[in-house]
């Protein structure tokens, strides 16, 4: 059992990561274009995407990870174990309270207007902010995870 649930962590780890970098990439090139129905289209698909790949593998990394730290003592027995929750919880916060609520309020001016506005555009550059500081928040897990150091 022990062997499946880390193997499952590690998916759902790579479905994490892999969804929320190229969700970035994705909308950075779809506004690059400033075609609105390209824009909107992207903005849809990062929507959707989250749902079905960012949070499954956020949900499937939290449950897979709490139950693999039991076996070590629990969350807080070690420094690495609660870097972990502390850095993958910060980065679910700014997804959940910054990005999420960007992304639903683009979508209603996407929907508004059939142009990619200044206000639409400074909306975007605060999400990449905040995307990319939730993005680069849980890296250093990889490297405490296969190390248990910290």
């Amino acid at each position: 059992m022990n062997g499946t649930l880390k193997i499952v962590h590690l998916m759902c780890a790579c479905l994490f990561l892999g969804n929320v970098i190229v969700s970035g990439v994705w909308a950075a090139m779809a506004e690059r274009t400033r075609n609105h129905a390209v824009v909107q289209f992207s903005n849809r698909m990062v929507l959707i995407t989250d749902l079905l790949f960012t949070l499954t593998g956020a949900l499937g990394v939290v449950i897979t990870g709490h139950l693999m730290a039991v076996r070590y003592g629990g969350d807080t027995a070690h420094p690495w174990l609660t870097w972990s929750y502390a850095l993958f919880g910060l980065s679910g916060l700014i997804w959940l309270l910054v990005l999420v609520p960007i992304q639903l309020k683009q979508r209603q001016m996407l929907r508004r207007t059939t142009q990619i506005t200044a206000e639409y555009l400074q909306l975007s550059r605060t999400w990449y902010i905040a995307g990319g500081l939730a993005t680069v928040l849980p890296l250093p897990i990889l490297y405490l995870m296969v190390n248990k150091v910290a």
